[in-house]
């Protein structure tokens, strides 16, 4: 569809205005653009994910309000393009891209602007996400079709896959990315590479034939050994957080020589805040650390201490599962093998790149029933000394603690909800077997009032 002068009218004039109440007063309306109108102000109320710092990469034109959801943020984009400049630092030459699952174009509109003398085929099969598209790489001064004087894109909608296999096997691309669907026809999540679509595994020999390098965004639900093992070109794979949840696993696919898989270079990319980090590892190195931790003088063995730093890694930590390298490399110990805390015994240690959430220990008990009934009451004496009587709100985390759920603990500790701290029920290696404990914890950076 075209979007005339009168749909970006429409979307500054109403704005402010609650997309639901626009539905109900131009229900019925025979404009075609009044519908995608509404849902581009639906999206641009939550296009907080567009910016980087002060810069602003928010699409003009947003149809559909799903589109912004599932869209990739900006610095996940600029993430995916400064991997992509890396791959081929070594190559001067203009590239030639294909992004096969255009969506909002996000992804391609961070690779033009890294590459700036790159050229992308784009396809997408929704016609009013490839109109939009078209709007959208126009307004940053790129050209839409490869017959005009100076040709950046090009934009079909249309089946990529079938564009690739009627493709004569000579027209190769520098750089191939897809997203396949995360999310099968009745909106359920896929946990399996083969149910996504396009099937990327069967796609590997077609991918092959016309490039060398694919840069591959997968859903955050896959597991990654498996995806490892389905895509055994794979150079690295990144499982990238932001704002504290894992938002994907994305895999940098070289058809050259492959790595052996206990070699691939696993990255952890967590967004927090305004801040940037990274932990890289192997499999390989996880199993070297993993055999040097059966020794059970590395965990910690005893009740943590109060001052003591406790370590929770984060949600893309948790998904790469470096759990025995976490412990080496910042020299912290685990409280059990699968327990998935740490405590840093010397708060001296720098754990400022620890890819996770840290504690100060306030107070650490066994379990037991007497505990239990105390803690509204401990936990108001550690959070305010000078008037223990005050309630405390807590937050509660269950750690491979055998019959317990945080509900369960909750009812069983009579806590009130909230972040003022938090509570551990978690299971401990000692030298006399497994026991269970209560952590009482607060965030480093929480200052009671």
């Amino acid at each position: 569809m075209d979007f005339p002068q009168e749909y970006f009218t429409f979307v500054k004039e109403h704005l402010a205005d609650d997309p639901a109440s626009l539905r109900l007063r131009f229900h019925g309306d025979s404009r075609e653009w009044i519908a995608p109108a509404i849902g581009n102000i639906a999206a641009l109320k939550k296009g907080g994910k567009f910016k980087i710092g002060d810069k602003d990469f928010t699409p003009r034109v947003i149809p559909v309000e799903l589109s912004a959801q599932q869209a990739t943020s900006a610095r996940v984009a600029n993430l995916h393009a400064t991997l992509a400049a890396e791959m081929f630092w070594k190559d001067p030459l203009p590239l030639h891209i294909l992004d096969m699952t255009l969506g909002l174009g996000m992804d391609a509109r961070m690779l033009l602007a890294k590459f700036s003398d790159a050229t992308l085929k784009a396809f997408d099969l929704n016609p009013l996400l490839v109109d939009a598209a078209r709007v959208n790489f126009v307004e940053e001064g790129t050209s839409v079709n490869f017959t005009e004087e100076s040709p950046r894109v090009d934009i079909e909608c249309a089946d990529s896959v079938e564009y690739l296999r009627n493709l004569p096997e000579s027209e190769r691309f520098d750089l191939i990315f897809i997203d396949p669907a995360r999310r099968g026809d009745s909106g359920q999540r896929l946990f399996n590479l083969h149910d996504c679509q396009p099937d990327l595994i069967d796609l590997l020999p077609l991918l092959r034939r016309h490039t060398s390098f694919v840069m591959a965004k997968l859903s955050p639900m896959l597991d990654v050994t498996q995806t490892l093992r389905d895509l055994p070109c794979t150079r690295e794979l990144h499982i990238v957080e932001e704002s504290g949840e894992c938002k994907e696993i994305l895999a940098l696919i070289d058809f050259t020589p492959s790595t052996p898989l206990s070699d691939i270079k696993i990255i952890i990319d967590r967004f927090s805040g305004n801040r940037y980090q990274d932990f890289a590892f192997t499999q390989a190195e996880e199993a070297a650390a993993a055999e040097d931790m059966r020794s059970a003088s590395h965990y910690l063995g005893r009740l943590p201490r109060r001052g003591e730093i406790l370590l929770e890694p984060s949600a893309a930590a948790m998904k790469a599962a470096p759990f025995a390298l976490l412990a080496s490399r910042f020299g912290i110990a685990p409280l059990h093998p699968n327990t998935h805390l740490y405590v840093a015994t010397d708060t001296t240690t720098a754990l400022s790149d620890f890819p996770g959430t840290q504690y100060m220990v306030e107070a650490a008990w066994p379990f037991s029933s007497s505990v239990l009934k105390r803690l509204p009451a401990l936990a108001s004496e550690a959070y305010f000394p000078e008037n223990p009587g005050r309630q405390v709100k807590v937050d509660i985390a269950v750690r491979n603690l055998k019959g317990f759920t945080p509900e369960i603990l909750r009812r069983k500790t009579r806590l009130k909800p909230g972040d003022d701290m938090r509570l551990y029920g978690a299971t401990l290696a000692t030298p006399s077997g497994d026991k269970p404990a209560l952590i009482l914890t607060r965030r480093l950076e929480a200052k009671p009032n």
